[in-house]
């Protein structure tokens, strides 16, 4: 995982250059994903759990939907600084989770993510842009059952590199994201849950819980 972070690094340096007569594609867009996890998200005893680095599993991502605003060009662009940004909100797709022999869980949650200090690798072209971006997620991640009603809430500084194709009207993209959470690895009670239950015991108490690397897919209407 350090090896792509450094290229995702690398490839900001790359888009300093050129930045004059701009024409980056701005477009409203709808968006599906996946986000694989740095590391698992619960201790001992739980069977099923979400796919990681170290455990990729092709039927346990967080899969994601959602819709997303990308702004780029001149219109944003103030005292010669160059500005691309774009909003996304997304909610995780209802999954399963496998608390023990008895006991199943279906998780789902929300995302917002922020990205800004945008920069293109061909910023004249009118059909493709190479954009690098730093940014941030926060959301939650949300466990119900019968006897279980948990949560647990991340914020992430991210960096992401999107490719981006225009076709008339149409904008296609494929964006890569590396997000690194500040918060603690921790599973806590809803304020309206079940008050007698134990709250789920995490992997770790650490900070860095949800942090991952998402992939995913826009479509969108150019602006």
């Amino acid at each position: 995982m350090k090896y792509l972070v450094t290229v995702l690094l690398c490839c900001s340096f790359l888009t300093l250059f050129g930045q004059r007569n701009r024409q980056q594609i701005s477009s409203a867009d709808l968006i599906y994903g996946f986000r694989t996890l740095h590391r698992p998200m619960f201790g001992e005893g739980v069977k099923q759990k979400y796919s990681t680095f170290s455990n990729f599993q092709w039927a346990q991502p967080l899969q994601f939907v959602g819709a997303g605003i990308t702004v780029l060009g001149d219109s944003i662009d103030t005292g010669g600084k160059f500005f691309i940004g774009n909003a996304q909100i997304v909610a995780y797709l209802p999954q399963k989770i496998s608390i023990n022999d008895s006991l199943t869980a279906k998780s789902r949650g929300f995302n917002f993510g922020l990205t800004f200090l945008g920069l293109d690798a061909f910023p004249k072209s009118k059909y493709f842009d190479l954009v690098f971006n730093f940014g941030f997620d926060a959301g939650r991640i949300l466990l119900t059952s019968p006897g279980i009603h948990q949560r647990n809430l991340y914020f992430a500084p991210k960096i992401s590199l999107q490719p981006k194709v225009r076709m008339g009207p149409v904008a296609l993209s494929i964006v890569a994201e590396y997000g690194y959470d500040l918060t603690k690895d921790k599973w806590r009670k809803t304020w309206f849950g079940p008050r007698h239950q134990n709250n789920l015991t995490p992997y770790s108490n650490k900070i860095g819980g949800l942090s991952g690397l998402s992939w995913f897919v826009t479509l969108g209407y150019v602006l």
